[in-house]
């Protein structure tokens, strides 16, 4: 059994966990920004993000130029500032290290939280991180899919410290991270043609 992470094991419904800004930049500047990049996109992570935004009553300025960029994350400018956010990928697009956030991030992600760097200009000035809660049934559902016989694997877009640590919790010892959406059908193959066979088996 394949299964998807957000709104398959989890609830689907992203909260924002923590904003942390590098050097100079304030928290609220540095949320301001990505909500308001952000308010152009409809993935479930933006919405965490604008909405907790709009929780701390932080006006939000038009983003002009948005960008979404499959698999790495967003881009556009603010305020006649060059502004993008997104995972790893995007900051390999742009040529970019993580410097001291990374080591944040991976904090985060080993809390099974999805983590978002921001860039101002062509400096990461922080991250922002969203967490997806477990749905309570989850537990209960993959155990007594896997007294079935179930193998179970959990292929997921996001990234692989984040997917370990769901794992871990929920006792699955197969995924498949860093998993963009086109790839998924191409995993589904892979299996098949190791000898994965749908369920239930005749």
């Amino acid at each position: 059994l394949i299964v998807d992470k957000t709104s398959t094991l989890t609830l689907g419904k992203p909260r924002l966990a923590a904003v942390l800004p590098e050097g100079d930049m304030a928290e609220d500047e540095l949320l301001r920004l990505a909500a308001a990049l952000e308010r152009g996109s409809e993935h479930p992570l933006a919405e965490a993000i604008v909405s907790g935004a709009e929780e701390r009553s932080l006006a939000l300025p038009k983003a002009e130029d948005f960008q979404a960029l499959t698999g790495k994350g967003v881009t556009g400018r603010v305020e006649g500032r060059d502004v993008a956010l997104g995972n790893s990928a995007l900051l390999q697009h742009l040529g970019l290290d993580a410097g001291g956030a990374s080591d944040d991030a991976d904090r985060r992600r080993d809390d099974g939280e999805t983590v978002m760097f921001v860039v101002v200009g062509q400096k990461v000035a922080g991250l922002v991180s969203v967490h997806d809660p477990m749905k309570e049934t989850t537990p209960e559902a993959l155990k007594a899919l896997k007294a079935e016989g179930l193998r179970i694997v959990m292929v997921t877009g996001d990234n692989a410290r984040t997917a370990k640590a769901v794992a871990a919790r929920l006792g699955l010892d197969e995924i498949r991270a860093d998993v963009l959406p086109e790839d998924k059908a191409r995993i589904v193959k892979e299996l098949q043609a190791a000898g994965a066979r749908p369920w239930p088996r005749p």
